[in-house]
């Protein structure tokens, strides 16, 4: 089966949701990390808390990226929701976008491992849910998106 309108809406669903997740969590990584960019140590928002660990770190900059994955998410539903292939490509740039950042988070928290595994200083009461940050699992939830749109080989036709 082609890619048509009504794949494309389901698509357009998956997009829309992914997008807005990821600008959601951006927005909230830069309202709780703004005191820490302007030096007030003051956020804008209290750090959001799961069971103590930190859902949503102050990370302004963290947040600025996750905010454009979700913009290339949501730029292509219109798209994809008319059934053009074309909005195919701004799935896979996002998820292109989202593994590259997910690449970084996971190598910062390798390091931090390390750090931790040979008991430096600054690393020893690190654990590693403190870096488990909205940009890892959030790419987990992408991957199904970037599956699809690399192997329905019809899609592209």
């Amino acid at each position: 089966m082609g890619f048509n309108k009504n794949v494309g809406k389901t698509i357009a669903v998956y997009s829309f949701v992914i997008g807005i997740l990821y600008a959601i969590f951006g927005i909230l990584e830069i309202l709780v990390g703004w005191g820490d960019l302007i030096g007030t140590g003051v956020s804008l928002i209290q750090p959001i808390e799961l069971a103590g660990v930190n859902v949503v770190p102050p990370d302004v900059f963290g947040g600025i990226m996750l905010i454009i994955i979700g913009a290339v998410y949501l730029t292509g539903v219109r798209q994809q929701a008319r059934g053009k292939r074309e909005g195919l490509s701004f799935l896979l740039v996002g998820s292109l976008l989202a593994a590259i950042f997910f690449g970084v988070y996971v190598v910062i928290l390798l390091a931090n491992g390390v750090g931790y595994v040979f008991q430096f200083e600054d690393w020893l009461e690190w654990i590693w849910l403190d870096d488990l940050r909205p940009g890892i699992w959030l790419f987990l939830l992408a991957l199904p998106g970037a599956y699809l749109a690399l192997t329905k080989k019809e899609w592209r036709e």
